[in-house]
């Protein structure tokens, strides 16, 4: 069962979010932007792929723009 590409708008929402935040987790940004999860999930996977955001393995997952938050001192 292929998914087709991400909404574009539910892509513009995303980075739209992430830019009021240093770093969030997808249940987070779904909740706050009013969207399903698993289409924030397809946006973001997408979004990582075009080197927008970019995944933080930090305890758990979370979702940031590329280059927002810095390395661990």
């Amino acid at each position: 069962m292929e998914k087709g590409p991400a909404n574009p708008e539910i892509k513009q929402k995303v980075v739209a979010y992430l830019d009021t935040v240093q770093k969030a987790k997808s249940k987070d940004i779904a909740a706050a932007i009013g969207e399903k999860k698993s289409d924030v999930d397809l946006a973001v996977k997408e979004l990582a792929m075009e080197d927008i955001v970019e995944y933080l393995y930090i305890t758990t997952t979370f979702i940031a723009l590329k280059g927002k938050v810095g390395a661990p001192e």
